[in-house]
């Protein structure tokens, strides 16, 4: 199945009208599916039940913010990899950095190689403009 896209203008940074508009494929018309969806897709492709399949996701949300702040890494074989990053205020001199300036705490995801190359061969459609009746 296809991926829906819609166009979207931009302008370019600098004064208003010094640059003309540049035009951009954006994704659109997401649907969402939730843990219960995927646990019962899963347990339909094997034999765990989707109650199982729930309590093996509920574990990994709790395990991997765990990890993450005991200074691991977790990799999922596969899948990809989540990492724990942080946003600071800098200062000049080296030995002044402390903890107390760290602002922001992030996870991130870096998917396998295995994801990337299922990612690319993704199809997309273009959404008609939807067209507004006047008056």
């Amino acid at each position: 199945m296809a991926v829906s896209y819609k166009v979207v203008s931009k302008r370019p940074g600098g004064l208003a009208g010094e640059n003309p508009p540049k035009y951009y494929p954006v994704v659109t018309k997401r649907s969402l599916v939730d843990t219960r969806d995927l646990a019962e897709e899963i347990s339909s492709r094997n034999s765990f039940s989707t109650a199982d399949v729930i309590g093996i996701i509920e574990s990994l949300i709790q395990m991997v913010p765990e990890k993450l702040q005991q200074g691991s890494n977790v990799r999922l074989d596969g899948f990809g990899t989540f990492s724990l990053h942080v946003s600071a205020v800098g200062q000049e001199d080296p030995a002044k950095v402390t903890k107390r300036d760290i602002t922001k705490v992030k996870m991130a995801f870096l998917p396998s190689k295995h994801i990337k190359k299922k990612l690319t061969g993704t199809t997309f459609t273009k959404v008609p403009k939807s067209r507004r009746k006047t008056g």
